[in-house]
C-alpha cells in the first residue's frame, strides 16, 4: 500500500511553468546559501551575501524566502506539509497505525530523494544551538494537525487522546531515526532504518 500511495501521490502532483521557474530560483538559492553556511557560518551570512552570490537584489530573495532560517529549515517544514496531504489520500477504512505508518515512511523517503542537501542542512543546524532547537520543534509542531488529519478523516479515529499519543509515537520514531542517518552522513536507507524502529513497537497497543 505504502509504495502505491506515495507512487500515485507525486504522480499527481503537476506544475505550471511559472511553478517550475519559481521552483528553480528558490533551488538556486538555497544552493549558495548552503554554500555560504558552510563556508562563513550561518550567523555570519547575512542576506545581503546570499543575494549578491546569486546576482539579486535582497528585495528580490524576500519574494522566494522571508528569512535565512526559512531557507535552512523550508524544505523540512514544506516535506511535512506534503505528509498531511498524503495523509488525506489514504482510505477513510484504514487503521490509524496503518495510515500513520504509510505517512512516516513516506516522509522517510521524501527525505532520503533530498540526501545531500538535508545532510548538509543538519550540519549547519547541529552548529547553531538556537537553530537546532527549532530544526527539532519542526517535526514535534506537526503532530496536532496530522492527530486532527487523522480523527477528520479516518472513521477509527474517534479517541483523540490515543490518536494524539499514537502520533507522537510515530513521529518519534521518524525524528529519532532521521538523526540517526544524519549522524551517519545520510549512509544506508532510511526507510529501512525508520521501518526497523516502527516493528520494534509493532507488538505494542495495537487496540487504537
Amino acid at each position: 500500500m505504502n509504495d502505491t500511495l506515495s507512487s500515485q501521490y507525486d504522480e499527481a502532483q503537476p506544475m505550471s511553468l511559472r511553478e517550475r521557474k519559481k521552483r528553480l530560483a528558490q533551488a538556486t538559492i538555497e544552493e549558495t546559501a548552503l554554500r555560504l553556511f558552510q563556508q562563513q557560518g550561518y550567523e555570519h551570512t547575512s542576506i545581503q551575501d546570499i543575494a549578491d552570490a546569486v546576482m539579486m537584489s535582497s528585495r528580490t530573495f524576500f519574494r522566494y524566502f522571508a528569512s535565512k532560517e526559512e531557507v535552512l529549515l523550508g524544505p523540512m517544514r514544506t516535506i511535512l506539509s506534503d505528509g498531511l496531504r498524503f495523509l488525506q489520500r489514504v482510505a477513510p477504512t484504514e487503521s490509524p497505525h496503518a495510515a500513520l505508518r504509510a505517512t512516516v515512511e513516506y516522509l522517510a523517503s521524501r527525505y532520503q530523494q533530498q540526501r545531500a542537501s538535508f545532510l548538509t542542512r543538519y550540519q549547519v543546524v547541529m552548529q547553531i544551538p538556537s537553530i537546532a532547537s527549532i530544526y527539532l520543534y519542526a517535526l514535534m509542531e506537526t503532530e496536532p494537525a496530522i492527530c486532527d488529519a487523522l480523527c477528520s478523516h479516518l472513521e477509527a479515529a474517534t479517541n483523540r487522546h490515543e490518536i494524539r499519543l499514537l502520533v507522537a509515537i510515530y513521529m518519534a520514531a521518524l525524528r529519532v531515526a532521521l538523526e540517526e542517518w544524519l549522524e551517519q552522513e545520510a549512509q544506508g536507507d532510511l526507510v529501512s532504518l525508520l521501518r526497523e524502529y516502527l516493528d520494534s513497537f509493532s507488538s505494542l497497543s495495537h487496540h487504537v
